[in-house]
């Protein structure tokens, strides 16, 4: 990517996204800043960015609604040449066994795990010009767990996707994804952070947090080695080998 380089991360305004939009402005990268209902932090985020010299657009869409998304790409095509990374970030997270599942729960999780980063795939590539796409996965989907079905069933189809898409986009287009482990405290259903109380033996066998900043390295060099698609890099101090106790604790 070279400095006229336009980068979008789903889930942008907030935690993980808002990160990740930081260091690719820090480096020169112009952003799509990608919000659904986080309109404030957005603008805040965006009058940050925009300091750093680099040009910030905010592009709000809603990925549990995935027959509008092909539409606001079109219109956010009108506003900047073309993408050349999709970080396919946005997330849910709600506790429910696959018995206790609901409808709405299983169609939310995979619209936004699934079907809209599907379609954002498909939008991107019909640029026809150089782009890369990199999914956030999660490296616990190693380990079978059940109190939240939907999100690991829904993560799980979207590593399927990753493999499918690095092969009919190749050799134009590389798809890879990146699968982190503990990095931040959980939230709610209402989108504030819920603290955890966890001894750093029981996050992973390395016995510490991810940190961000081990997540956007990864991103880096994805982005530079040209000879990698189809591949989940585990950036997640060992979880998927062993399933950390902290998960068998909630």
């Amino acid at each position: 990517m070279n400095s006229t380089a336009w980068v979008l991360v789903t889930g942008g305004a907030k935690r993980i996204g808002a990160f990740l939009n930081k260091e690719f402005a820090k480096n020169g990268k112009n952003i799509v800043l990608h919000y659904n209902q986080s309109e404030t932090a957005a603008v805040a985020l965006k009058g940050q960015l925009e300091t750093l010299n680099v040009k910030v657009v905010l592009w709000q869409a809603n990925l549990d609604d995935p027959a509008t998304i092909e539409q606001r790409f079109e219109a956010l095509l009108t506003k900047i040449p073309h993408i050349e990374l999709l970080i396919n970030n946005a997330s849910v997270f709600e506790p429910a066994s696959l018995l206790e599942t609901t409808l709405a729960q299983i169609q939310s999780n995979l619209n936004i795990h699934l079907t809209s980063p599907w379609l954002l795939i498909q939008s991107l590539v019909k640029q026809n010009k150089p782009c890369q796409i990199i999914n956030i996965s999660d490296a616990n989907l190693t380990h079978r767990y059940t109190s939240k079905s939907a999100y690991f069933i829904s993560k799980k189809a979207q590593e399927t996707l990753t493999e499918l898409a690095a092969i009919e986009c190749a050799p134009n287009v590389r798809v890879n994804a990146i699968a982190p482990g503990f990095v931040l405290d959980a939230t709610d259903t209402i989108n504030t952070t819920v603290a955890t109380q966890i001894d750093s033996k029981d996050i992973n066998i390395l016995q510490r947090k991810v940190p961000l900043a081990d997540l956007y390295s990864a991103i880096e060099f994805l982005s530079k080695n040209n000879s990698i698609t189809g591949q989940t890099l585990q950036i997640d101090g060992g979880s998927h080998l062993k399933c950390p106790p902290y998960m068998l604790k909630n």
